[in-house]
């Protein structure tokens, strides 16, 4: 029998170092606790609220000044910055944002590209926006670089070559790319085409832009009940749900989310409302009756203000966007990552092998962790992180 159990001797070394345990093992000069650490050497940032204000007369007090006084951001101006702080954290592996909302004219295509502008923009990529219906969607018609012409179908005839031997630059055949780095994978445009985009092509999708992309926001389209839909809402690591606040849009909105929740509570739990602009104001019973009800049934109720380069279905040129649009945007990006960055994905080198298999086996869906309900401020006065907040409203 072999071992130290059973009062078996000590195993000779033969490398002549010392069993553990033993006298001589012990160094002959033990390091000191009370050492600084190489840590130490390195400078501590400051917060991104320790900045001179850079909004309001917080900001004209300091240029009037020369410097000489020089106030520290206003409650907004600081929120915004720990936004855009969240927007750029670590998120882990390949995720995907399912936007969602089966009522045409709820703003999803919008949705889907100011998300992937302002993730892209403070990330400084790679994001891509995948217009995910079964025949043909607009998102691209929204982006306001229209080429190349190329479309999904193009980058499912290259998928094998491009699975195989393909690189990053291959890949941009098949994308458009737009001023702030983000990327737009279009929908099918050939109007002869009789095919539609199911599951198993979404997975085939889906494993070429996962491994050149660290963030996939889809356009889900409309049919809830279609295969590249469902196969959406089993893969997807967040849910956004762009609503209007007008009665058939919400009510689309949520009985989508009834049907989610029969199979994904957790999407459904962990999903972020955005509410865009109606084209008539609701009546403030109405407006204060939906929001309420959003709010307590998803994590996060984000109010965009209406935009006009957002409006009317035109190109969006980001650059032109208002000031006001583009912090809101920041604060509903912030809140899509916060939720990202909660859900622990193993990274590969903490997964199993695949002992010997010529594929890698199914994914697995990791439940995101749900976020408290942190409405009221924590304790000692500090105020509640940007993306805790059940509920948000444009200024």
């Amino acid at each position: 029998m072999t071992g130290t159990g059973y009062n078996a001797e000590e195993p000779v070394d033969l490398h002549g170092v010392a069993p553990v345990g033993s006298a001589a093992a012990a160094p002959a000069n033990p390091v000191n606790a009370d050492r600084p650490g190489p840590e130490q050497l390195v400078a501590v940032q400051p917060p991104v609220t320790a900045d001179p204000a850079m909004w309001g007369w917080r900001a004209r007090l300091r240029k009037a000044t020369g410097g000489l006084i020089k106030p520290g951001p206003g409650r907004d101006e600081a929120r915004h910055r720990q936004a855009e702080v969240a927007v750029r954290q670590h998120l882990g592996g390949g995720r995907l944002v399912m936007v969602a909302n089966p009522k045409g004219g709820a703003q999803v295509s919008t949705t889907t590209l100011m998300l992937t502008h302002t993730f892209a923009a403070l990330r400084g990529g790679p994001v891509v926006a995948w217009d995910n219906h079964e025949a043909r969607g607009t998102l691209a018609q929204r982006a306001e670089v229209a080429t190349p012409d190329t479309h999904v179908w193009h980058l499912l005839g290259a998928a094998e070559q491009l699975t195989a031997v393909g690189t990053a630059g291959d890949l941009t055949h098949y994308l458009r790319s737009q001023p702030t780095r983000a990327e737009v994978l279009a929908s099918d445009t050939d109007p002869a085409r009789a095919q539609q985009i199911g599951p198993g092509e979404c997975g085939r999708i889906w494993l070429l832009l996962s491994r050149y992309f660290g963030l996939t926001v889809m356009d889900t389209g409309n049919n809830v009940r279609a295969g590249n839909w469902q196969w959406a809402a089993g893969m997807a690591d967040q849910l956004v749900v762009p609503i209007t606040l007008e009665p058939d849009v919400a009510q689309s909105a949520a009985w989508m989310l009834d049907h989610l929740d029969t199979r994904r509570p957790d999407l459904v739990a962990g999903a972020v409302t955005v509410v865009g602009p109606a084209t008539a104001a609701a009546p403030p019973a109405l407006r204060r009756q939906m929001l309420a009800y959003f709010a307590a049934r998803t994590a996060l109720v984000v109010e965009v203000p209406f935009d006009p380069q957002l409006a009317g279905g035109r190109p969006i040129v980001h650059a032109r966007i208002s000031e006001a649009s583009r912090r809101t945007w920041v604060g509903a990006a912030a809140a899509v990552a916060d939720r990202l960055a909660a859900q622990r994905a193993p990274r590969p080198d903490q997964l199993p092998p695949w002992a010997g298999k010529s594929s890698p086996p199914a994914q697995e869906h990791h439940e995101p962790e749900q976020p408290a309900d942190t409405a009221t401020p924590p304790p000692g006065g500090a105020p509640a992180p940007v993306t805790e907040l059940h509920l948000r409203k444009a200024t």
